[in-house]
């Protein structure tokens, strides 16, 4: 039977790096199956991740079940498992606590790692994780803290780079997983379909807005924004735009690839449950400007109640009660607010709408 440490560090590897949250109107949300298996959902979960697949290897006796870097750091000095080296399995203080991720390999320079409520390599976004991502860091590099090296219950050292590790390992100079070979080959699985040979230049339509090659709107900006959020704005060189060009459809890919999706199901086309994983939401299409002899005392619509309620949204309410379907009085004043938010001032900040400010409201259609 393999050793603890051996079992633990191919179950690491195991787990699918992908985006795991859910992107929602205040960023990423926290929500994932590894803040439920902890038992506390909807916080940062590098910790909780870091637990969890000790747990899930029946291992979890030998670490501490805390949900911050600074708690883990404590326990392993007050209990002899803290380590200035890597060793396989181990949980890194990264920035004196401000993250932490599994070591699943070292060599003489770098430690590699696998974590939780992290990012991709290559996104901007280092303040908010999404999933879970390895990474290479200089061993030296002063974002490096520190190790928690827990001693494992079968007595088996992990490969260590401490000389003086005090669970009797030797040291070695590398260490890097490879996954172990299949001791009895079955039927070879179906061969995924190939990838698109280029990028794909078609449409869709969803929830009443065009999105794929040449489509153009706000949702396109939206979509291409929020893959540049998530990690996966490399092929950008200039936008993300309200066109959709080749760019936003090889970022997309990438992003369904995240996902799990192969062959034409991860053309770059959006579909309505990557959208939504995306972006939280399914955006609408919006209402058209109905003119603005539409708006006068007496008029009762449903537009007008959508339109309120985008005006409470944005923060330019004047309603007392309401919204409603009426137009009244308060509709006024709370789109004269709207107007002047968007910069107009005297007569063009009326409150009677027109179709630019019409346009930036986005009230959504029925």
């Amino acid at each position: 039977m393999a050793p603890q440490w051996q079992q633990l560090v191919d179950h690491v590897m195991n787990v699918p790096e992908r985006i795991y949250e859910h992107w929602g109107s205040d960023g990423w949300d926290n929500m994932t199956q590894f803040g439920e298996e902890f038992g506390e959902d909807g916080v940062s979960w590098c910790v909780e991740f870091a637990w969890d697949v000790y747990h899930d290897c029946g291992l979890d006796d030998i670490v501490p079940k805390v949900d911050n870097v600074s708690a883990f750091s404590d326990w392993a000095r007050n209990h002899g498992a803290w380590s200035d080296y890597p060793s396989v399995g181990a949980w890194t203080n990264f920035g004196n606590g401000q993250h932490c991720e599994v070591v699943i390999g070292f060599d003489d320079q770098f430690v590699y790692t696998k974590g939780g409520n992290s990012v991709a390599d290559g996104a901007t976004d280092r303040g908010q994780g999404n999933g879970v991502w390895s990474h290479r860091h200089l061993r030296t590099d002063p974002y490096v803290t520190g190790y928690l090296a827990p001693k494992f219950g079968d007595g088996v050292c992990p490969p260590t780079a401490d000389p003086a590790d005090p669970r009797g390992g030797s040291a070695v100079a590398e260490w890097r997983w490879s996954p172990a070979p299949d001791p009895t080959p079955s039927t070879p699985a179906p061969t995924p379909d190939p990838a698109p040979a280029t990028p794909a230049r078609y449409q869709v339509t969803i929830n009443g807005l065009t999105y794929g090659y040449g489509a153009h709107g706000d949702q396109v900006t939206r979509v291409g924004e929020a893959l540049v959020r998530a990690g996966f704005g490399q092929h950008y060189q200039v936008g993300p735009g309200p066109d959709w060009s080749d760019a936003d459809t090889e970022n997309y890919a990438d992003f369904q690839r995240s996902l799990g999706y192969t062959g034409q199901a991860a053309d770059g086309v959006p579909g309505e449950a990557s959208l939504r994983r995306l972006l939280g939401d399914l955006p609408a299409a919006d209402e058209p400007f109905p003119g603005a002899d539409f708006f006068h005392p007496g008029q009762n619509s449903d537009v007008i109640t959508r339109m309120g309620q985008r005006l409470v949204a944005v923060g330019c309410s004047r309603y007392k009660v309401g919204p409603g379907p009426s137009w009244g009085p308060a509709d006024q004043a709370s789109y004269a607010a709207w107007q002047r938010h968007l910069g107009y001032s005297g007569t063009a900040a009326d409150g009677i709408p027109g179709q630019a400010s019409w346009d930036a409201l986005h009230v959504p259609a029925a």
